[in-house]
């Protein structure tokens, strides 16, 4: 019988909690006119269309295969479909646990609502674990927040990458220990300064005082300042501690402690806390301290951090970070597991369709491309500084695609694939000292002539910093393309010796950045201003400062050493591999 016009029975179990007879009948007779695929033709894909299953081309989906596709494994969206569906009684609890929860912590307190006020609704959002438990959390909408009213600021500092790669490579050179740990519903501890109603929770209505609302005391998931008065709160923790919040990177804490203990460091991105010691006592001492404010959870060593996997070995004293996970996990998601693996992130040529598109992409294009150009700014700036040159330049493109620029994408994608083992390495037992190499192209985008500069700085023989952007100013030749990226290399070494000096590092050596212009070295060594160069902005000139003060040492090298070379131009697939090695870059 075709599966099509097959009669199914009113008592079979459709997922998604359908159990409404009237609701069930008008949805089955909606789907028995939904078509197999949309009305364009069909092109049969040879790997799947062949002779044993072409009976079954045209075959329609029965009304049960689509409920069950369009359902399974979805969690509720509303508390109404949570409370019908058939784990009512999980939810139920998960709904109680977090209902405790906010009345332990003195979340609020009912009142009657001011006449001149208007109360935030709240809503309930679902989540099945992968382990099969229920969790269940009440949230804010927060959009509908007033400013100036309902809160005032919303910042909330995050530690950034270059800081955390350079404490994860002094820490493969201390031979530091790492920990984490998780405080559990870290939102909820922040004090509120404003005076905020909320809509007493759906299904937790107090009987007798329907009309109240909550006045919220503390902090709530949803609303616009959460995370800012969580990061207050944490912070007068910290500093309670004895821990000083660094200038260079607000989201890094240090505590000078002296004798066997040594330093400790805390690492604060939102809610995730990582904590660096040369004390394994210290640290312990550290988490007992915290869970004395906090309900934590013991993370131990650290093995993750914002999807970066990261290895530790203490015997060798060296550190290792990929993302693997994450790279194999965009693979399939667009489609690319069992594409060809290419040897370098742009092939030959690419340059010429590096351009502007002068058409108008579809909105599907621009979705797709959005989509998978922001996967790959994830991991450039997580691990990987071999893609930097093919994503900084594909990005410049999100809006209006074309589909070469599509093409592109799935390039660099494939060489993902044939690099997916590759990660970042630390030595801490052979790693030298910190030093950078400067590179620039001379009016490389063709669609306004500008410059690229790029840098990267290592230590422990691995990359902790490296950035690729395009000049503001056009320059007019290679001198003074170079001249500007130098400038923007070393005011990233200056940033690394005030970040050093708040870390308890004394820093008496000047910086070295290797360039492979000896024009530029030269402009910079000698502040004469010529007739060639008296145009340069003024606030590129700072280098000079840099030099006279010591605080860099500009070098001269041969461009064929030039490390930096992959981010102002597509390599060939031989100096990528050596460049890569340069950078600690290395198969797992």
């Amino acid at each position: 019988m075709h599966i099509a016009t097959r009669s199914i029975s009113l008592d079979l179990q459709l997922p998604g909690g359908f159990n409404d007879r009237l609701q069930r009948m008008q949805l089955l007779r909606k789907m028995n006119h939904v078509p197999w695929r949309s009305a364009r033709v069909p092109v049969p894909n040879t790997r799947y269309f062949n002779l044993d299953n072409a009976a079954n081309r045209h075959r329609g989906l029965g009304n049960a295969e689509l409920l069950a596709a369009t359902y399974v494994r979805r969690d509720p969206a509303s508390y109404a479909e949570a409370m019908g569906s058939d784990s009512t009684a999980d939810w139920t609890k998960a709904c109680e646990y977090e209902i405790n929860a906010l009345s332990k912590n003195k979340t609020w307190e009912l009142v009657d609502l001011p006449s001149s006020r208007k109360a935030v609704k709240s809503k309930w959002v679902f989540k099945l674990k992968a382990d099969g438990c229920h969790r269940a959390r009440l949230v804010a909408k927060g959009f509908m927040q007033i400013p100036g009213v309902d809160y005032d600021e919303t910042f909330s500092p995050v530690a950034h990458f270059e800081s955390i790669r350079l404490l994860l490579a002094l820490a493969a050179l201390e031979d530091w220990e790492i920990h984490q740990l998780d405080i559990k519903s870290a939102f909820l501890n922040g004090v509120l300064d404003e005076e905020i109603y909320m809509e007493q929770p759906q299904g937790f209505i107090i009987t007798g005082k329907e009309n109240q609302v909550c006045c919220l005391k503390k902090a709530i998931y949803g609303l616009k300042q959460a995370s800012h008065t969580w990061n207050q709160q944490f912070h007068g923790v910290l500093t309670g501690l004895g821990f000083m919040r660094t200038y260079a990177d607000a989201g890094v804490y240090v505590h000078h402690k002296r004798g066997e203990d040594g330093p400790l460091f805390v690492i604060l991105y939102v809610d995730d806390i990582t904590i660096m010691g040369t004390s394994l006592e210290a640290v312990k001492r550290l988490k007992a301290d915290l869970a004395k404010h906090y309900e934590i959870t013991n993370l131990g060593e650290i093995n993750s951090y914002l999807g970066i996997r990261i290895t530790h070995d203490h015997s060798k004293k060296c550190i290792e970070i990929d993302q693997t996970g994450y790279i194999k996990d965009i693979l399939d998601r667009f489609g690319m597991t069992d594409a060809n693996p290419h040897n370098t992130p742009l092939l030959a040529g690419a340059e010429i369709h590096l351009v502007k598109y002068n058409g108008q992409a579809s909105q599907s294009d621009i979705k797709a491309y959005q989509s998978v150009v922001g996967s790959l700014l994830y991991i450039q700036i997580g691990t990987q500084p071999d893609i930097s040159f093919a994503v900084s330049h594909l990005v410049q493109y999100a809006a209006n695609p074309s589909l070469e620029h599509l093409r592109l994408t799935k390039y660099v994608l494939s060489y993902l694939l044939g690099t997916v083992d590759m990660c970042l390495c630390y030595d801490g037992a052979e790693g030298e000292g910190l030093f950078g190499y400067s590179d620039s192209s001379l009016g490389d985008h063709t669609d306004d002539h500008h410059s690229t500069s790029g840098y990267v700085f290592l230590l422990a023989n691995g990359a902790i910093s490296w950035s690729l952007c395009k000049q503001k100013t056009i320059a007019q030749n290679t001198t003074e393309a170079e001249y500007m990226g130098m400038t923007d290399a070393a005011n990233q070494a200056i940033w690394y010796r005030g970040f050093l000096s708040e870390l308890g590092y004394s820093v008496d050596n000047p910086i070295p950045i290797h360039g492979d212009n000896k024009g530029a070295i030269d402009l910079a060594l000698n502040p004469v201003t010529g007739r060639r160069s008296k145009h340069i902005d003024i606030k590129h000139h700072v280098i000079h400062e840099y030099i006279d003060e010591v605080q860099i040492l500009l070098i001269c090298t041969p461009t064929t050493e030039m490390v930096a070379d992959g981010f102002t131009k597509s390599l060939s697939c031989t100096l990528l591999l050596r460049f890569n090695s340069h950078m600690g870059l290395i198969t797992a």
